[in-house]
């Protein structure tokens, strides 16, 4: 006898569905996915530091390039204080008089090389004219229109000029002057000046010791470039004179007058962290930025560098570890492990005598391979006392099938017996019963005058029993015939069964005013006789067992799976759910035979034309509610 196996969803390996493996379903696969989960916070440690340490180099850089502005804003201060005592002191020279010029130029031109930071020193006499210049060539040349000049002739006082490029000198300059009054008169006679050369600020980054790719860049208010220092840069090109007023994102605070700090792209493309500072002239007058960048790749290049390293040693530290796992977890768990798996699947394809051949050592898997065993064992043994009693229940089963075949056999033929017995009998009964009920009606036609009124009363009983007794047989011979004199089975349409049932019964119909609809009903193999007796029994009974006004009766069917469900359903009077079974049992009567005339017959002949075809037949109904009969024939196959 083979032995029961217990299911599974993966096929054996040498059978026809494919055994999927998932390659995170592997216990080596997981191993080794925690020992990542391991070092995943040492990788986070490393992330974070270089986070730290990239924040750390971001402010040690911005803090370096914010002293490098300042110091240029303080610088510039000193320089306007200076060239004010300058101015002012120049002012009470006699020399310093448009009539005097080429005593001034000689002067001037003295100044200028003792103070470098200067790119001109010169006169302006009433008109707006230069009288004299430290630079060759300039005289009579009109400034008149620059504002230093205009706000020291209108106010006698020193004036600081816009950031400009000079219309002499040809650099970026800021010019600041003074007015030449006259001693005794006090009259306006021109005004002296000093043209503060920006090239300075280029100076003071060189002296900043700032890295390599550092920018200092100096623009006024509108956007336009005055100065542009790139520490050893390869590439740089000459951006002085150049409007940045849309193509850096600096421009509004610089007009708003507010100090960045942060990171952002370049003139040249190169992202830097930047930080700036306000130059202003006097009162607080923002006319100019100085902008200082350091490369963030600079900034951050040890930040890098030691993330690199650290990465690169938990890596080292990852792969060695992973490997140590791959070659542990194979000797203290895997090889163990393997014999379990093995000794499973020799289990599976019927061999219980297998086992792990683990040692049954301390620790989970000892314990594993110790309890595998065991239960093993004691399996083997219950599929053995099984097979067993399978043997035995086998005989059992064998003998009893062998009586059951006996035995439906010996129905069969008691049942043939029993209907053919009913057919003789009623068929051999209507003989005898027609001689007795003519005899009866020729004495209730020639005598009745003779006889008193219980005689006739008493034939009249006679009669109507011998009618009943007619009636019975015939319904008996019907039901037998069911079983014994089926026509063949053939596709009969339903539609037209129902049609010559409704024509047999088209009188009753027409006297209770019946009212019969039906759907469409499919075809099907039966016996179209057996069909029309059927659907006549079941809408016969729905017009007798009607309640106070006309019957309405509606047929339908709806296909469940192989099988068609028909439907007859009425108003009548319902059945109470107690009678459900006995109304399809032969010769019972729910109500009395004055009431509702019959013998009975009909329900239990609906039912056994239903079993004939292979259906079943039951009841739906509540008392004064209306009945529903349903019953299923077998759907023809296409």
């Amino acid at each position: 006898m083979n032995q029961t196996q217990p299911k599974s969803t993966a096929a054996s390996p040498n059978g026809g569905t494919s055994r999927r493996h998932p390659f995170f379903s592997q216990l080596r696969v997981r191993l080794l996915a925690l020992v990542l989960l391991a070092i995943l916070p040492a990788l986070g440690l490393v992330v974070y530091t270089a986070w730290e340490q990239r924040r750390a180099a971001m402010k040690e850089a911005l803090l370096a390039a914010q002293r490098v502005v300042s110091f240029a804003a303080s610088s510039q201060k000193q320089h306007v204080e200076a060239s004010k005592q300058l101015l002012a002191t120049l002012t009470q020279l006699k020399e310093v008089r448009p009539d005097h010029a080429s005593e001034a130029e000689v002067l001037f031109r003295n100044l200028l090389q003792v103070h470098a930071v200067y790119a001109n020193i010169g006169g302006i006499d009433a008109d707006g004219y230069l009288f004299a210049s430290a630079l060759p060539h300039t005289n009579r040349v009109y400034v008149g229109d620059r504002s230093y000049f205009q706000v020291a002739r209108d106010t006698l006082k020193f004036a600081v000029g816009e950031y400009q490029t000079g219309r002499v000198s040809g650099k970026p300059t800021m010019n600041l002057a003074h007015p030449i009054k006259d001693p005794a008169t006090g009259q306006f006679l021109g005004v002296v000046f000093v043209a503060l050369d920006l090239a300075w600020l280029t100076q003071l980054a060189a002296r900043a010791e700032l890295p390599d790719g550092s920018t200092l860049t100096a623009v006024d208010r509108n956007g336009t470039v005055l100065v542009r220092y790139a520490l050893n840069a390869t590439m740089e090109r000459d951006w002085v004179g150049q409007s940045i007023t849309n193509r850096t994102r600096v421009t509004m605070l610089m007009r708003q007058g507010q100090d960045l700090m942060g990171v952002a792209t370049g003139l040249d493309g190169v992202k830097r962290l930047y930080t700036s500072t306000p130059l202003s002239r006097t009162g607080g007058l923002v006319d100019a930025h100085v902008i200082v960048g350091i490369p963030v790749s600079v900034a951050y290049a040890a930040a890098h560098h030691t993330l690199v390293q650290n990465l690169i040693f938990l890596g080292i530290v990852s792969v060695l570890a992973l490997g140590a796992a791959w070659i542990a977890s194979d000797v203290f768990v895997l090889r163990q492990v393997r014999g379990l798996v093995s000794a499973a699947r020799q289990m599976r394809h019927g061999d219980l005598s297998a086992r792990s051949g683990v040692g049954h050592a301390p620790g989970e898997i000892g314990q594993l391979a110790q309890s595998f065993d065991e239960m093993a064992s004691t399996l083997e043994g219950r599929v053995a006392d099984l097979q067993r009693a399978e043997a035995e229940l086998k005989g059992f089963n064998e003998e009893l099938e062998q009586r059951v075949v006996e035995r439906t056999l010996e129905l069969k033929r008691s049942n043939e017996d029993l209907e053919q017995f009913a057919y003789v009998a009623s068929h051999d009964l209507q003989e005898p019963l027609r001689m007795i009920n003519n005899y009866l009606q020729l004495l209730q036609q020639r005598y009745q005058q003779q006889l008193d009124a219980p005689g006739r009363e008493f034939v009249g009983f006679a009669l109507d029993g011998a009618k009943r007794m007619q009636q019975l047989i015939q319904d008996l011979l019907t039901y037998s015939r069911v079983g014994t004199h089926g026509k063949e089975m053939v596709t009969t349409s339903c539609a037209e069964a129902l049609e010559h049932a409704l024509a047999n019964l088209r009188m009753a119909i027409t006297e209770a005013q019946a009212e019969i609809t039906h759907e469409s009903l499919p075809a099907l193999r039966g016996d179209p006789i057996q069909l029309t007796q059927l659907f006549q029994n079941l809408v016969g009974n729905a017009i007798k067992f009607r309640g106070s006004g006309p019957p309405r009766v509606q047929i339908g069917a709806q296909r469940k799976g192989a099988d068609w469900e028909f439907h007859v359903a009425d108003t009548g009077i319902g059945i109470a759910q107690q009678d459900f079974e006995r109304i399809f049992v032969v010769f019972q009567h729910l109500h009395s035979s004055e009431k509702y005339p019959g013998t009975g017959i009909g329900l239990a002949v609906c039912k056994k034309i239903v079993e004939r075809h292979g259906g079943r037949i039951w009841v739906e109904s509540k008392l004064g509610k209306g009945t529903t009969f349903r019953f299923t024939l077998p759907a023809q196959e296409s």
